[in-house]
Protein backbone atom coordinates (compact mmCIF):
# COMPACT_ATOMS: atom_id res chain seq x y z
CA UNK A 1 0.00 0.00 0.00
CA UNK A 2 1.48 3.05 -1.37
CA UNK A 3 1.32 6.49 1.04
CA UNK A 4 0.22 8.20 -1.97
CA UNK A 5 -2.99 6.21 -2.12
CA UNK A 6 -3.72 5.98 1.11
CA UNK A 7 -3.86 9.94 1.17
CA UNK A 8 -6.10 9.99 -1.97
CA UNK A 9 -8.60 6.80 0.11
CA UNK A 10 -8.34 9.16 2.46
CA UNK A 11 -10.35 11.75 0.69
CA UNK A 12 -12.87 8.93 -0.78
CA UNK A 13 -14.00 7.98 2.82
CA UNK A 14 -14.02 11.43 3.91
CA UNK A 15 -17.43 11.13 2.08
CA UNK A 16 -18.99 8.87 3.86
CA UNK A 17 -20.71 9.91 7.35
CA UNK A 18 -21.63 6.67 8.76
CA UNK A 19 -19.27 3.19 9.65
CA UNK A 20 -22.31 0.67 9.62
CA UNK A 21 -20.26 -2.15 10.94
CA UNK A 22 -16.54 -3.56 11.40
CA UNK A 23 -16.14 -6.81 11.76
CA UNK A 24 -12.95 -9.29 11.46
CA UNK A 25 -13.59 -11.89 8.85
CA UNK A 26 -10.42 -13.87 8.56
CA UNK A 27 -7.27 -13.66 10.86
CA UNK A 28 -5.96 -10.19 9.42
CA UNK A 29 -8.85 -9.10 7.33
CA UNK A 30 -11.35 -6.67 8.29
CA UNK A 31 -14.85 -5.98 6.48
CA UNK A 32 -16.08 -2.30 7.45
CA UNK A 33 -19.63 -1.05 5.86
CA UNK A 34 -19.80 2.84 5.23
CA UNK A 35 -23.25 3.91 4.28
CA UNK A 36 -24.29 0.43 2.82
CA UNK A 37 -21.29 0.19 0.75
CA UNK A 38 -19.07 -2.91 1.95
CA UNK A 39 -14.81 -2.84 1.64
CA UNK A 40 -12.09 -5.15 2.42
CA UNK A 41 -9.37 -4.16 4.60
CA UNK A 42 -6.54 -6.54 4.41
CA UNK A 43 -4.17 -6.63 6.81
CA UNK A 44 -1.72 -8.97 5.80
CA UNK A 45 1.64 -8.82 6.70
CA UNK A 46 3.59 -7.48 3.50
CA UNK A 47 0.67 -7.67 1.48
CA UNK A 48 -1.92 -5.12 3.06
CA UNK A 49 -4.53 -3.31 0.66
CA UNK A 50 -8.10 -2.16 0.95
CA UNK A 51 -10.51 -3.31 -2.22
CA UNK A 52 -13.84 -4.86 -2.87
CA UNK A 53 -14.62 -8.80 -2.92
CA UNK A 54 -17.17 -10.98 -1.51
CA UNK A 55 -14.58 -13.50 0.53
CA UNK A 56 -15.26 -16.21 2.48
CA UNK A 57 -16.40 -15.58 6.21
CA UNK A 58 -14.99 -16.13 9.51
CA UNK A 59 -16.57 -15.81 12.84
CA UNK A 60 -14.60 -14.70 15.49
CA UNK A 61 -15.86 -13.68 19.20
CA UNK A 62 -11.72 -12.45 21.14
CA UNK A 63 -12.80 -9.10 23.00
CA UNK A 64 -11.03 -7.55 19.88
CA UNK A 65 -13.99 -8.54 18.41
CA UNK A 66 -16.14 -7.37 20.84
CA UNK A 67 -14.83 -3.93 21.26
CA UNK A 68 -15.33 -3.37 17.23
CA UNK A 69 -18.37 -3.99 17.38
CA UNK A 70 -19.39 -2.05 20.73
CA UNK A 71 -17.78 1.05 19.67
CA UNK A 72 -18.26 0.94 15.61
CA UNK A 73 -21.67 -0.22 15.17
CA UNK A 74 -23.89 2.61 13.20
CA UNK A 75 -20.82 5.06 14.46
CA UNK A 76 -20.54 8.46 12.76
CA UNK A 77 -17.37 9.60 10.99
CA UNK A 78 -16.18 12.85 12.53
CA UNK A 79 -12.89 12.86 10.77
CA UNK A 80 -10.47 10.82 8.39
CA UNK A 81 -6.80 11.16 8.52
CA UNK A 82 -3.25 10.03 7.54
CA UNK A 83 -0.72 10.03 9.80
CA UNK A 84 2.09 12.42 8.49
CA UNK A 85 4.23 10.41 6.20
CA UNK A 86 3.00 7.12 7.77
CA UNK A 87 0.83 4.43 6.03
CA UNK A 88 -1.65 4.82 9.10
CA UNK A 89 -5.58 5.48 8.57
CA UNK A 90 -7.46 6.90 11.27
CA UNK A 91 -10.93 6.84 11.90
CA UNK A 92 -12.25 8.97 14.19
CA UNK A 93 -16.10 8.20 15.28
CA UNK A 94 -18.32 9.24 17.60
CA UNK A 95 -21.91 6.65 18.39
CA UNK A 96 -25.04 7.28 20.44
CA UNK A 97 -26.04 3.96 22.62
CA UNK A 98 -29.00 3.52 24.90
CA UNK A 99 -27.09 4.78 28.16
CA UNK A 100 -23.89 5.94 26.83
CA UNK A 101 -22.46 7.87 23.83
CA UNK A 102 -18.82 7.01 22.60
CA UNK A 103 -15.91 9.04 20.79
CA UNK A 104 -13.45 6.62 19.60
CA UNK A 105 -10.95 5.87 17.16
CA UNK A 106 -9.44 3.06 14.84
CA UNK A 107 -6.12 3.12 13.11
CA UNK A 108 -5.55 0.67 10.38
CA UNK A 109 -1.44 0.73 9.93
CA UNK A 110 -0.49 -0.62 6.28
CA UNK A 111 2.98 -0.76 7.12
CA UNK A 112 4.62 -3.61 5.49
CA UNK A 113 5.52 -6.14 8.06
CA UNK A 114 3.90 -4.74 11.30
CA UNK A 115 0.09 -4.00 10.10
CA UNK A 116 -2.15 -3.49 12.33
CA UNK A 117 -6.07 -2.45 13.74
CA UNK A 118 -5.49 0.04 17.19
CA UNK A 119 -8.56 0.75 18.84
CA UNK A 120 -8.79 3.90 20.77
CA UNK A 121 -10.64 6.67 23.44
CA UNK A 122 -10.33 9.52 21.91
CA UNK A 123 -7.34 10.43 24.70
CA UNK A 124 -5.03 7.98 22.42
CA UNK A 125 -6.02 5.45 25.23
CA UNK A 126 -5.28 1.77 23.72
CA UNK A 127 -8.48 0.03 24.19
CA UNK A 128 -7.55 -3.19 22.16
CA UNK A 129 -5.81 -4.04 19.18
CA UNK A 130 -5.65 -6.98 16.34
CA UNK A 131 -1.88 -7.60 17.37
CA UNK A 132 -0.69 -7.00 21.19
CA UNK A 133 3.08 -6.08 21.24
CA UNK A 134 4.87 -6.69 24.22
CA UNK A 135 8.49 -6.26 23.41
CA UNK A 136 8.96 -2.88 21.30
CA UNK A 137 9.96 0.09 21.97
CA UNK A 138 6.31 0.87 20.84
CA UNK A 139 4.00 -1.09 23.68
CA UNK A 140 1.12 -1.75 21.98
CA UNK A 141 -1.79 -3.05 24.78
CA UNK A 142 -4.95 -1.91 26.53
CA UNK A 143 -4.65 0.65 28.73
CA UNK A 144 -1.64 2.02 27.43
CA UNK A 145 -1.49 5.56 25.95
CA UNK A 146 -0.61 4.77 21.96
CA UNK A 147 2.59 6.08 21.15
CA UNK A 148 2.63 7.05 17.72
CA UNK A 149 5.06 5.33 14.66
CA UNK A 150 8.09 7.87 13.86
CA UNK A 151 7.76 9.36 10.15
CA UNK A 152 9.32 7.83 7.18
CA UNK A 153 10.13 9.25 4.19
CA UNK A 154 8.04 7.89 2.11
CA UNK A 155 7.54 7.52 -1.62
CA UNK A 156 6.22 10.72 -3.55
CA UNK A 157 5.70 9.01 -6.62
CA UNK A 158 1.88 10.09 -7.33
CA UNK A 159 -0.53 7.70 -9.41
CA UNK A 160 -3.76 9.70 -9.49
CA UNK A 161 -6.67 6.89 -8.91
CA UNK A 162 -9.27 7.78 -11.82
CA UNK A 163 -11.77 5.84 -10.62
CA UNK A 164 -12.21 4.64 -7.49
CA UNK A 165 -14.28 1.53 -8.36
CA UNK A 166 -12.15 -0.18 -11.05
CA UNK A 167 -8.87 0.74 -8.45
CA UNK A 168 -10.84 -1.65 -5.77
CA UNK A 169 -11.26 -4.32 -8.14
CA UNK A 170 -7.98 -4.32 -9.80
CA UNK A 171 -5.86 -4.25 -6.13
CA UNK A 172 -8.06 -7.24 -5.13
CA UNK A 173 -7.01 -9.38 -8.53
CA UNK A 174 -3.51 -8.31 -7.92
CA UNK A 175 -3.73 -9.01 -3.84
CA UNK A 176 -5.45 -12.03 -4.32
CA UNK A 177 -3.15 -13.33 -7.14
CA UNK A 178 0.02 -12.87 -4.91
CA UNK A 179 -1.60 -14.53 -1.99
CA UNK A 180 -2.65 -17.50 -3.50
CA UNK A 181 0.52 -17.81 -5.57
CA UNK A 182 2.14 -17.58 -2.19
CA UNK A 183 0.09 -20.07 -0.16
CA UNK A 184 0.29 -22.08 -2.91
CA UNK A 185 4.08 -22.37 -3.41
CA UNK A 186 4.14 -23.04 0.60
CA UNK A 187 1.89 -25.97 0.32
CA UNK A 188 3.61 -27.76 -2.88
CA UNK A 189 6.66 -27.17 -1.01
CA UNK A 190 5.29 -28.83 2.00
CA UNK A 191 3.69 -31.73 0.10
CA UNK A 192 6.95 -31.81 -1.83
CA UNK A 193 8.88 -32.95 0.78
CA UNK A 194 6.85 -35.78 1.78
CA UNK A 195 6.88 -37.14 -2.03
CA UNK A 196 11.12 -37.10 -1.99
CA UNK A 197 10.49 -38.19 1.98
CA UNK A 198 8.36 -41.57 0.01
CA UNK A 199 10.66 -41.56 -2.50
CA UNK A 200 13.71 -42.26 -1.00
CA UNK A 201 12.03 -44.90 1.42
CA UNK A 202 10.81 -46.21 -1.37
CA UNK A 203 14.14 -46.66 -3.32
CA UNK A 204 16.20 -47.75 0.37
CA UNK A 205 13.75 -50.40 0.87
CA UNK A 206 16.26 -53.78 0.49
CA UNK A 207 15.61 -56.45 -2.56
CA UNK A 208 13.70 -59.60 -1.85
CA UNK A 209 16.30 -61.70 -3.57
CA UNK A 210 19.00 -60.04 -1.57
CA UNK A 211 17.35 -60.56 1.69
CA UNK A 212 16.59 -64.62 0.58
CA UNK A 213 19.90 -64.99 0.12
CA UNK A 214 21.52 -63.48 3.27
CA UNK A 215 19.14 -65.75 4.98
CA UNK A 216 20.28 -68.72 3.29
CA UNK A 217 23.53 -67.95 4.47
CA UNK A 218 22.61 -67.83 7.81
CA UNK A 219 20.37 -70.94 7.60
CA UNK A 220 23.64 -72.74 6.01
CA UNK A 221 25.73 -71.85 9.03
CA UNK A 222 23.23 -72.95 11.53
CA UNK A 223 23.19 -76.17 9.58
CA UNK A 224 26.94 -76.24 9.71
CA UNK A 225 27.07 -75.20 13.27
CA UNK A 226 24.69 -77.84 14.17
CA UNK A 227 26.43 -80.49 12.13
CA UNK A 228 29.68 -80.33 13.98
CA UNK A 229 28.30 -79.49 17.48
CA UNK A 230 29.45 -82.56 18.87
CA UNK A 231 33.02 -81.68 17.82
CA UNK A 232 33.14 -78.31 19.26
CA UNK A 233 33.93 -76.80 22.57
CA UNK A 234 31.66 -74.98 24.10
CA UNK A 235 34.35 -71.84 24.42
CA UNK A 236 35.48 -72.09 20.99
CA UNK A 237 34.89 -69.04 19.07
CA UNK A 238 36.84 -68.71 15.81
CA UNK A 239 37.40 -71.65 13.79
CA UNK A 240 36.80 -72.99 10.38
CA UNK A 241 34.31 -75.90 9.55
CA UNK A 242 33.63 -77.84 6.06
CA UNK A 243 30.31 -77.30 5.09
CA UNK A 244 28.29 -80.28 2.89
CA UNK A 245 29.52 -79.32 -0.42
CA UNK A 246 33.19 -79.82 1.30
CA UNK A 247 33.71 -76.14 1.35
CA UNK A 248 35.32 -74.31 3.98
CA UNK A 249 33.31 -71.87 6.01
CA UNK A 250 34.93 -69.29 8.71
CA UNK A 251 32.93 -68.53 11.69
CA UNK A 252 33.74 -66.04 14.32
CA UNK A 253 31.35 -66.22 17.13
CA UNK A 254 29.97 -64.13 20.41
CA UNK A 255 28.81 -66.46 21.68
CA UNK A 256 28.91 -70.22 22.21
CA UNK A 257 28.45 -72.49 18.61
CA UNK A 258 24.91 -73.74 19.95
CA UNK A 259 23.66 -70.19 20.95
CA UNK A 260 25.03 -69.16 17.66
CA UNK A 261 23.95 -71.75 15.40
CA UNK A 262 20.15 -70.70 17.22
CA UNK A 263 21.11 -67.35 16.59
CA UNK A 264 21.43 -67.77 12.96
CA UNK A 265 18.03 -69.36 12.49
CA UNK A 266 16.42 -66.87 14.32
CA UNK A 267 17.56 -64.39 11.60
CA UNK A 268 17.50 -66.67 8.46
CA UNK A 269 13.46 -66.30 9.74
CA UNK A 270 13.22 -62.90 10.44
CA UNK A 271 15.11 -61.95 6.66
CA UNK A 272 12.64 -64.06 5.33
CA UNK A 273 9.31 -62.61 6.98
CA UNK A 274 11.13 -59.33 5.78
CA UNK A 275 11.28 -59.96 2.56
CA UNK A 276 7.71 -61.46 2.11
CA UNK A 277 6.69 -57.99 4.02
CA UNK A 278 8.46 -55.94 1.01
CA UNK A 279 5.37 -56.24 -1.23
CA UNK A 280 3.38 -54.99 1.24
CA UNK A 281 5.57 -52.50 2.86
CA UNK A 282 6.14 -51.11 -0.99
CA UNK A 283 2.82 -51.13 -1.93
CA UNK A 284 1.85 -49.05 1.30
CA UNK A 285 4.38 -46.30 0.43
CA UNK A 286 3.52 -46.33 -3.28
CA UNK A 287 -0.41 -45.66 -2.47
CA UNK A 288 0.96 -42.55 -0.44
CA UNK A 289 3.54 -41.71 -3.21
CA UNK A 290 0.25 -42.06 -5.47
CA UNK A 291 -2.07 -40.17 -3.33
CA UNK A 292 0.43 -37.09 -2.64
CA UNK A 293 0.95 -36.39 -6.26
CA UNK A 294 -2.70 -36.53 -7.09
CA UNK A 295 -3.15 -33.84 -3.90
CA UNK A 296 0.35 -31.59 -5.53
CA UNK A 297 -2.14 -31.96 -8.74
CA UNK A 298 -5.06 -30.69 -7.42
CA UNK A 299 -2.74 -27.99 -5.39
CA UNK A 300 -1.20 -26.27 -8.82
CA UNK A 301 -4.78 -26.42 -10.40
CA UNK A 302 -6.58 -24.77 -7.24
CA UNK A 303 -7.03 -21.04 -7.90
CA UNK A 304 -9.23 -20.68 -4.48
CA UNK A 305 -7.24 -19.35 -1.20
CA UNK A 306 -9.83 -20.78 0.64
CA UNK A 307 -9.75 -24.19 -1.31
CA UNK A 308 -6.24 -24.62 -0.87
CA UNK A 309 -6.52 -24.80 2.76
CA UNK A 310 -9.00 -27.53 2.24
CA UNK A 311 -6.90 -29.66 0.89
CA UNK A 312 -3.84 -29.09 2.71
CA UNK A 313 -4.76 -27.34 6.09
CA UNK A 314 -2.45 -26.19 8.73
CA UNK A 315 -0.97 -28.77 10.97
CA UNK A 316 -3.66 -28.98 13.82
CA UNK A 317 -2.58 -29.75 17.01
CA UNK A 318 -4.88 -32.89 17.14
CA UNK A 319 -2.73 -35.71 17.34
CA UNK A 320 -4.53 -37.04 14.26
CA UNK A 321 -1.62 -39.73 13.26
CA UNK A 322 -2.65 -41.68 15.73
CA UNK A 323 -5.55 -42.61 13.98
CA UNK A 324 -4.94 -45.66 11.89
CA UNK A 325 -8.04 -44.88 9.29
CA UNK A 326 -5.55 -42.41 7.90
CA UNK A 327 -3.26 -44.44 6.24
CA UNK A 328 -6.49 -45.67 4.57
CA UNK A 329 -9.10 -42.73 4.18
CA UNK A 330 -8.02 -38.98 3.78
CA UNK A 331 -10.54 -36.30 5.51
CA UNK A 332 -11.70 -32.86 3.93
CA UNK A 333 -13.88 -30.26 5.25
CA UNK A 334 -15.97 -28.03 2.48
CA UNK A 335 -19.13 -26.17 3.62
CA UNK A 336 -18.97 -27.54 7.55
CA UNK A 337 -19.32 -30.85 5.59
CA UNK A 338 -16.88 -33.43 6.13
CA UNK A 339 -15.78 -35.55 2.78
CA UNK A 340 -13.62 -38.90 3.11
CA UNK A 341 -12.14 -40.69 0.23
CA UNK A 342 -11.18 -44.25 0.44
CA UNK A 343 -7.24 -44.25 -0.40
CA UNK A 344 -7.15 -48.05 -1.00
CA UNK A 345 -9.21 -50.75 -1.06
CA UNK A 346 -9.05 -51.06 2.49
CA UNK A 347 -9.96 -47.51 3.20
CA UNK A 348 -13.27 -48.07 0.63
CA UNK A 349 -14.51 -51.26 3.02
CA UNK A 350 -14.19 -49.06 6.19
CA UNK A 351 -16.21 -46.09 4.39
CA UNK A 352 -18.71 -48.38 3.26
CA UNK A 353 -18.89 -50.30 6.75
CA UNK A 354 -19.20 -47.29 8.63
CA UNK A 355 -21.32 -44.30 6.60
CA UNK A 356 -24.62 -43.78 7.31
CA UNK A 357 -27.66 -44.47 5.46
CA UNK A 358 -28.34 -40.80 4.32
CA UNK A 359 -24.62 -39.56 3.78
CA UNK A 360 -23.97 -39.18 0.16
CA UNK A 361 -21.76 -41.82 -1.76
CA UNK A 362 -19.74 -40.95 -4.83
CA UNK A 363 -17.99 -43.33 -7.54
CA UNK A 364 -16.61 -43.24 -10.89
CA UNK A 365 -19.41 -44.83 -13.26
CA UNK A 366 -18.14 -48.08 -14.46
CA UNK A 367 -14.27 -47.76 -13.25
CA UNK A 368 -12.23 -49.39 -10.62
CA UNK A 369 -12.23 -45.98 -8.16
CA UNK A 370 -11.95 -44.30 -5.05
CA UNK A 371 -15.33 -44.77 -2.77
CA UNK A 372 -16.03 -41.32 -1.61
CA UNK A 373 -18.36 -40.40 1.01
CA UNK A 374 -20.62 -37.22 2.26
CA UNK A 375 -21.09 -37.14 5.81
CA UNK A 376 -24.39 -35.34 5.68
CA UNK A 377 -24.96 -35.20 9.72
CA UNK A 378 -28.89 -35.30 8.49
CA UNK A 379 -28.58 -31.62 6.22
CA UNK A 380 -29.10 -31.56 3.13
CA UNK A 381 -26.03 -31.41 0.65
CA UNK A 382 -25.73 -28.63 -1.56
CA UNK A 383 -24.61 -29.47 -5.29
CA UNK A 384 -21.40 -27.43 -4.96
CA UNK A 385 -20.34 -30.12 -1.95
CA UNK A 386 -21.37 -33.09 -4.23
CA UNK A 387 -19.03 -31.28 -6.89
CA UNK A 388 -16.34 -31.00 -4.83
CA UNK A 389 -16.42 -34.34 -3.44
CA UNK A 390 -16.56 -35.83 -7.18
CA UNK A 391 -14.01 -34.08 -7.94
CA UNK A 392 -11.88 -35.59 -4.80
CA UNK A 393 -13.34 -38.94 -5.86
CA UNK A 394 -11.83 -38.49 -9.45
CA UNK A 395 -8.65 -37.15 -8.64
CA UNK A 396 -7.40 -39.55 -5.98
CA UNK A 397 -8.65 -42.71 -8.26
CA UNK A 398 -5.85 -44.18 -10.38
CA UNK A 399 -6.87 -42.32 -13.77
CA UNK A 400 -5.45 -40.66 -16.83
CA UNK A 401 -6.72 -37.14 -17.60
CA UNK A 402 -9.37 -36.42 -19.09
CA UNK A 403 -13.22 -36.49 -18.14
CA UNK A 404 -15.57 -38.73 -16.21
CA UNK A 405 -18.98 -39.80 -15.11
CA UNK A 406 -19.28 -39.59 -11.58
CA UNK A 407 -22.53 -41.37 -9.75
CA UNK A 408 -23.58 -40.46 -6.50
CA UNK A 409 -26.52 -41.59 -4.61
CA UNK A 410 -27.35 -42.40 -0.73
CA UNK A 411 -25.68 -44.88 1.50
CA UNK A 412 -28.95 -46.59 1.90
CA UNK A 413 -28.92 -47.29 -1.66
CA UNK A 414 -25.73 -48.61 -1.88
CA UNK A 415 -25.73 -52.65 -1.18
CA UNK A 416 -22.27 -53.93 -0.97
CA UNK A 417 -21.18 -57.33 -2.82
CA UNK A 418 -18.02 -58.42 -1.42
CA UNK A 419 -15.45 -56.12 0.12
CA UNK A 420 -15.27 -52.77 -1.90
CA UNK A 421 -17.78 -54.19 -4.51
CA UNK A 422 -21.26 -52.75 -5.22
CA UNK A 423 -24.51 -52.43 -6.74
CA UNK A 424 -26.17 -49.25 -6.35
CA UNK A 425 -29.59 -47.90 -7.55
CA UNK A 426 -31.77 -44.06 -7.70
CA UNK A 427 -28.52 -42.62 -8.23
CA UNK A 428 -27.61 -39.35 -10.58
CA UNK A 429 -24.22 -38.29 -12.84
CA UNK A 430 -21.79 -35.14 -12.68
CA UNK A 431 -19.52 -34.71 -15.42
CA UNK A 432 -15.73 -34.18 -13.98
CA UNK A 433 -12.82 -33.08 -15.66
CA UNK A 434 -9.30 -34.93 -14.09
CA UNK A 435 -6.29 -32.10 -16.14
Amino acid sequence: MKYTELLQLKDFFKKFKKIDFIKRINDNVLELSFDRQRFIFDLSRANSAIYIANLKVKNYNAPFDFMLKKYFSNAFIKDVKILENNRILCFHTFSNKSYKSYENKIYFEFTGKNTNAIITDEKEMIIDALRHIDKSYRIIKPNVILEPLKPYKMDDNYEKIIDFKTYFSKKFESINENKINQIKASKIAQIDKKITNLNEIISGLDQEDFLFKKALEYRQKADVLFANLSCLKEYERDFKLKDFEDKTMHFKLETSPKESANLFYKNAKKLEQRARNLNIQRANLQEKLDFSLNLKNLLMQTKDEWELEILLPRKSSKKNYENKENDHIAHFYFHDFKICVGKNEKGNEILLKNAKKEDMWLHVKDIPSSHTIIVSNKRKITEDVIQFGARLCVSFSKLKKGSYWVDYTLRNFVKVQQKAFVNYTNFKSIYITKD
